[in-house]
């Protein structure tokens, strides 16, 4: 994901329509992004992400505050599984 928050022309969504956490399908539906891309993208922590009953969920709020605080670039590896 680019420092725009835009993927193929397509800026990603992450105000109050979409929730704090979302399934991976949810997030990829609501930023126009293949959901193979954002599976990926969790499961090589370029995304945050959290286990809530065995289902891994994209955490938007990180995102979020990560965004607001300056983050300019979400890079493989930023993101531990914890």
């Amino acid at each position: 994901m680019n420092k725009s928050g835009a993927h193929h022309g397509k800026t990603v969504p992450l105000g109050t329509a979409i929730g704090d956490l979302c399934s991976i399908v949810t997030f990829a539906s609501a930023s126009g992004i293949a959901v193979d891309e954002v599976v990926e993208w969790v499961e090589n922590g370029t995304l945050p992400s959290v286990t809530l009953d065995g289902l891994r969920m994209v955490n938007v709020q990180q995102i979020r505050l990560d965004l607001l605080s300056g983050k300019a670039e979400f890079k493989e590896g930023s993101y531990s599984h914890g």
